[in-house]
């Protein structure tokens, strides 16, 4: 990428403005400020706004004036033009100042997207407004075309995130302290102090996922029960129980409902549970009820993590791969110690006509609702067909969604083996783990800080780390109001129906 500017002249009004290679002046050459009045005259009250083009920065002033407490993120051409500008224009060295306005080079690569990923959340500033200086699009057309795309592809990534956060937020919460009241009675009874035997560790994690592929390669772990430590993830709990192999431990982190149902007559005599915190609590109960031993575990959401601070040891956290219980449960092993670990039924696509092993809970659930008209197979094709679906590589048909799962996974598990369904992996150098989790948490210290930080929240204007708490429960709030025609409410408001809930459940604990 070469510069944009060139030089700069000084307007009538006596303040400076860059002038492009073309020649052709950024700004007004007379009055610039007066100009800049009309830069993004129909978008009072944003929160949030990426500018296009920076040249002598007074539409981003401007804007600002417009809409104070506004969060900017300006963008130029190269390093080079931002240092000219911040060198030569007293107002672009001013806005540098100013710790609302954020500044990236589109030759930088990747500077678009994080910045937006690191300071862009729809729950509080709503609406993105992206606005461009004219005479900058004119100069640098190819150049703006692809900082837009840029654009575009971080706020999918965005919106996606922000989806979830919308679906789950309430549920979330909900969970989270209904998990911490289940905590506080396993400490209680010392169900959550674990401890993991070396010799158990020496064994090779099997992560048992609920691909169809399990069909058969099931048989190597019933054949050789005594060589693995089995880790099944929720989905696949079921399927074991039928096969009678027993497991050591099983991984859930679903929200919803629907995961109760991989526990119902499921044989888990001995296992250890390892649960999100954020993850659906009916299971917690369950393993209250069997005195099961519990790991609870932080795979992200904010309150979680902050819960953790007031342990003696905080929350094993584990990576959820976007959503994938399988990495979950694959980090799980990691983190505990094992050197080696395969993972079975990780197909992440429909890779013998199907889309599950065979006696998982979707047999019960399809199984009891078939007529003479709508059978089981009627509802296993309507389930794999809901979207097109691709051949992958591998031969075999998978959804968009699992595409996504298998390149999350793959990209966590790097370079692995794969061959017949099968991962594998083995790492003789990693440290030694020290395989023991008690969380011992003080309740009424973190009871206490919950209060104090709503008290915060309440109190401040702009986005801080505290806030961050409830971020998922603002995206409820936000997209419900929406929903129901409410656009205008301000973040102020979704904040305090938001610290409503949290104030609420913190009263359980």
């Amino acid at each position: 990428m070469s510069a944009v500017y060139k030089e700069t002249v000084v307007a009538k009004t006596g303040l400076k403005v860059p002038v492009y290679a073309s020649g052709k002046a950024a700004q007004s050459k007379y009055d610039p400020e007066r100009e800049a009045l009309s830069f993004g005259q129909e978008t009072d009250g944003a929160a949030f706004a990426v500018i296009i083009g920076v040249a002598g920065g007074y539409q981003i002033k401007s804007f600002l004036n417009k809409n104070p407490g506004c969060k900017i993120l300006a963008i130029e051409n190269t390093t080079e033009d931002l240092d000219f500008l911040k060198k030569n224009i007293p107002c672009v060295a001013g806005l540098y100042q100013n710790k609302s306005v954020i500044f990236r080079a589109a030759e930088e690569e990747g500077g678009i997207e994080s910045a937006l990923l690191q300071n862009y959340f729809p729950a509080h500033h709503g609406a993105l407004t992206i606005l461009s200086l004219r005479s900058w699009v004119q100069e640098t057309q190819d150049g703006h075309h692809k900082i837009a795309q840029r654009i575009q592809s971080a706020l999918k990534e965005i919106s996606a995130d922000y989806s979830t956060q919308a679906h789950f937020g309430r549920l979330w919460t909900k969970n989270i302290f209904c998990n911490l009241m289940a905590l506080k009675k396993m400490q209680e009874s010392e169900q959550n102090e674990i401890q993991f035997d070396k010799s158990v560790l020496r064994k090779t994690a099997a992560v048992i996922a609920a691909g169809p592929s399990l069909d058969k390669s099931a048989c190597e772990i019933l054949n050789n029960r005594e060589k693995y430590f089995v880790i099944a993830t929720d989905t696949a709990l079921k399927i074991f129980s039928r096969k009678k192999i027993k497991v050591d431990a099983v991984v859930s982190i679903d929200a919803q409902h629907l995961s109760a149902d991989h526990f119902n007559g499921a044989a888990i005599e001995d296992a250890i549970f390892v649960l999100d915190l954020a993850g659906n609590p009916s299971i917690a109960k369950f393993a209250l009820q069997k005195k099961a031993k519990a790991l609870f575990a932080d795979s992200g959401h904010p309150l979680v993590s902050f819960a953790g601070n007031f342990c003696k040891r905080s929350f094993l956290k584990l990576n959820s791969g976007g959503g994938t219980v399988a990495v979950c449960a694959v980090d799980f092993a990691r983190k505990i110690g094992f050197k080696k670990i395969k993972i079975f039924g990780a197909d992440f696509g429909y890779s013998q006509g199907k889309a599950y092993a065979k006696g998982s809970y979707l047999d019960d659930l399809y199984g009891a609702a078939q007529d003479k008209t709508q059978n089981a197979e009627t509802s296993f094709c309507r389930l794999m067909f809901r979207t097109e679906l691709e051949k992958n590589a591998r031969g075999f048909l998978q959804s968009p969604t699992l595409r996504r799962y298998q390149k999350s996974m793959e990209t966590f598990l790097g370079d692995w083996k794969w061959k017949d369904f099968i991962y594998e992996w083995e790492d003789k150098a990693s440290p030694e783990i020290e395989a023991s989790f008690c969380n011992g948490m003080d309740f009424p210290a973190l009871s206490k800080a919950i209060e104090g930080v709503a008290q915060k929240i309440e109190q401040e204007e702009d986005l801080t780390a505290n806030e961050a708490l409830i971020l998922p429960e603002m995206a409820y709030w936000r997209k419900k109001l929406e929903n129901l025609g409410q656009n205008k409410i301000s973040t102020k408001e979704i904040k305090k129906l938001a610290l409503k809930s949290i104030i609420l459940y913190n009263k359980l604990i």
